[in-house]
């Protein structure tokens, strides 16, 4: 904008000159259309602010439900989070809580193993402890804890028993073993063929066989040919001569043999240094029957063997009480219960009856099934075939069916050899 050229002066001067305004209306007039003007302003003023206020209701009944919505929404976000927050801490407790548990659950399984381990250490370290009753009554489970050979054993089979010298060189120990049927050769063939896969050590018994000696066998004849060197350990004693005559006498026993020749080193006869000089074994004809007890050379917690004694005794039931008293000269042991109380009859066509009064006590146990198996054994030698026990406690012990007639065993002390 330029700036004005006009002084003060000129410009009073200039206003000077201007005609003068006259005013004829009555002053009530022009104070009347004053307050006229000042009552429309008023007005004015007043119709804005109405207009705004309205402007503002209506924007705020619009935005309304969209507040309300968003307010909900944020109030849900809030319990959603807080929700969250409260799950994630029970989370993390239930977590804290399983962690524990697995972590005790851990430290238990530790403990038990630990335990475990220290138990197994004790039982390797120490022999394994059985209580009085499992070593009082060791329950039969199986046929496999009888000891004779019976019939159905010979399935195929041809059984061969050798008299074996105890370690103490008091018994004779009747020896059975099984072997595989071979119809091209005899009997006693198989039976020299076996003598060297004899375990005696390990059954607990003398290392006897085989016999130094050379074997001629006439089948024809049933005579056998026992051809000795001149240093042969069979004279050394009165007991080994007599151990020597007992095993050859079990000899011809086992393999139906008549006669037996002696000869040293291809000629005639043994010189004996108790004996004296023999040209043949003849046995002693001894009367009498066998009767039968225990024998337990690897201890009394070892299956025992069934040893035989001769005796001249009138009846079976003479012999049942014999077996019933140890022989602590020969180191043999009962193999009938003391206690055991029974009354016998002998019944036609080799049937033995055995009656046990009230008072016995009949169990299943290993003790009770080789005492059953020393009667049959013995009831044998007696001529009996079958054996009845009656009025015992139960009905089985073993593989015995005591409601049944029992046969009578084929040979004593069944053990095996190694393959």
């Amino acid at each position: 904008m330029k700036e004005s050229k006009w002084s003060d002066e000129q410009l009073q001067e200039l206003l000077s000159q201007m005609p003068k305004i006259k005013d004829d209306r009555d002053p009530k007039d022009i104070y009347q259309a004053i307050e006229i003007k000042m009552g429309k302003q008023k007005n004015k003023t007043w119709i804005l602010p109405s207009i705004a206020a309205a402007a503002a209701l209506l924007l705020l009944f619009i935005l309304a439900p969209n507040l309300m919505s968003w307010q909900e929404s944020a109030d849900k976000q809030v319990e959603l989070k807080a929700d969250r927050s409260t799950s994630s801490e029970q989370i993390t407790s239930e977590n804290n809580t399983i962690l524990e548990a697995k972590e005790e659950d851990s430290e238990l399984i530790a403990q038990e193993k630990g335990s475990e381990e220290q138990d197994q250490a004790q039982l390797s370290t120490e022999p394994e402890a059985e209580t009085n009753d499992e070593i009082s009554e060791k329950t039969v489970a199986s046929e496999s804890s009888t000891t004779a050979v019976y019939e159905e054993d010979l399935a195929g089979k041809e059984v061969l028993t050798y008299a074996i010298p105890d370690k103490d060189a008091q018994n004779i120990v009747p020896v059975s073993v099984l072997i595989d049927e071979d119809p091209a050769r005899t009997k006693f063939e198989q039976f020299e063929d076996t003598m060297s896969r004899l375990t005696e050590d390990e059954w607990g018994l003398d290392d006897y066989y085989p016999l130094k000696a050379n074997f001629t066998y006439d089948q024809g004849n049933k005579m056998l040919t026992v051809d000795m060197p001149a240093d042969h350990p069979y004279s050394i004693s009165s007991t080994t001569e007599l151990l020597l005559e007992k095993v050859l006498s079990n000899i011809m026993n086992n393999l139906d043999i008549e006669k037996i020749n002696l000869m040293t080193e291809g000629e005639t006869g043994i010189e004996f240094s108790h004996y004296g000089y023999r040209e043949e074994f003849i046995p002693e004809n001894s009367n009498g029957n066998l009767i039968y007890y225990f024998l337990y050379p690897n201890g009394a917690d070892s299956t025992p063997f069934l040893v035989p004694l001769r005796e001249q005794l009138n009846s079976i039931k003479d012999a049942l009480i014999a077996m019933q008293q140890n022989r602590t000269e020969s180191n043999l042991q009962a193999s009938i219960p003391e206690d055991i109380d029974f009354e016998t009859e002998e019944i036609q066509d080799g049937k033995l009856l055995i009656r046990f009064n009230n008072e016995s006590e009949i169990i299943d146990d290993e003790s009770t099934l080789h005492a059953i198996e020393a009667i049959l054994l013995t009831a044998k030698d007696f001529d009996f075939d079958t054996v009845k026990l009656e009025n015992a406690d139960v009905d089985k012990i073993g593989k015995f069916d005591l409601t049944e007639e029992l046969k009578v065993p084929i040979a004593a002390n069944k053990r095996d050899l190694p393959n």
